[in-house]
């Protein structure tokens, strides 16, 4: 099983993934079209060159994003493609060089597991101001949110025999 961004080849595999876990209300319902229009949002985990599992990590402005609608075969569950693509998402978001990370979710336990923390939602006004006022759900939603900080890389910097190393972040 591999990790990749997707191609909007994968459109419909991402499609019929989101309305399985849409129809048990666990992910709120995307029309196809809108992936595609989206699908450079999406990277995947495939096997056997079948999508498994997907992940969008939608930019929120250069220093935050969202993951969202990460979700996985539930066929595969417990195999840890779930935590492969958050890791890969993860990994997409450091090299884009976005500093914070959020989800809004269901199973906030598998993200705090990652290393994100709890927060509220209420704190993450961009999430509120985009998808959270029209959400038919608002009045009644039970999701939690979790962020992580997205670790810079550390660099060393030697000043000299008497110097100790300076962390620069």
């Amino acid at each position: 099983m591999k990790a990749r961004r997707a191609r909007f080849s994968d459109a419909r595999a991402i499609f019929k993934l989101i309305a399985g876990y849409a129809e048990q209300g666990l992910l709120l319902p995307r029309a196809e079209d809108e992936i595609q229009r989206n699908i450079s949002h999406f990277l995947v985990h495939e096997d056997k060159k079948r999508v498994v599992g997907y992940v969008a990590l939608e930019s929120y402005g250069a220093d935050l994003a969202e993951i969202r609608s990460l979700a996985v075969d539930p066929k595969l569950r417990g195999r840890r493609a779930g935590t492969k693509l958050l890791e890969f998402a993860l990994a997409e978001a450091r090299r884009r060089g976005i500093g914070r990370v959020f989800a809004v979710t269901h199973a906030p336990d598998f993200f705090i597991r990652q290393g994100f923390e709890p927060a509220s939602r209420h704190a993450l006004t961009e999430k509120i101001e985009r998808d959270c006022r029209t959400c038919p759900k608002r009045r009644s939603c039970q999701l939690i949110a979790v962020v992580a900080t997205i670790p810079e890389r550390i660099a060393l910097l030697i000043l000299g025999d008497s110097a100790s190393p300076i962390s620069a972040a």
